[in-house]
């Protein structure tokens, strides 16, 4: 770090404001690359979880975080039925999948899939297929102009 190149760098005022830049541009780059890498994971997390309820090893892990939590105390006051019934299955559930949208609402402005369904960006295939349309457009008028 001692370099001269390198403090030299670090005294120039725009050198540094390129340096942010390009930091700032890189981690959107990258959170924008994983967003959907992230999304797959917490659903497919939350699905082995939802899975494993009517498993009694994790059925009794289940019972112990829901009587145990502050906030879900109140819900689950009283005791929850030893082996799970299709009402308290349905319920975890439900909280599993509340929790899972909770943690995937960060990430889903960064999402490619998302941004495509909200239609703020094309697919990659109807952009090939604009500019193609695009080239058969002009060879038509060039044709007609011809003629």
């Amino acid at each position: 770090m001692d370099s001269p190149i390198v403090i030299s760098l670090l005294n120039s005022r725009i050198a540094v404001a390129i340096a942010v830049f390009i930091t700032i541009y890189l981690s959107f780059l990258l959170i924008r690359l994983f967003a959907d890498f992230f999304l797959v994971t917490i659903a497919i997390g939350s699905a082995f979880l939802v899975y494993q309820i009517a498993d009694p090893d994790w059925y009794a892990i289940y019972t112990t975080i829901l009587t145990e939590t502050p906030l879900l105390k109140d819900m689950f006051s009283s005791q929850l039925p030893v082996p799970a019934d299709p009402a308290t299955i349905l319920s975890i559930a439900s909280i599993v999948t509340i929790l899972a949208i909770i943690i995937s609402l960060p990430f889903l402005p960064f999402s490619a899939t998302y941004r495509v369904l909200l239609g703020i960006e094309l697919p990659a295939f109807k952009r090939k297929e604009n500019k193609v349309r695009h080239w058969i457009q002009q060879e038509i008028r060039k044709f007609l102009k011809n003629e």
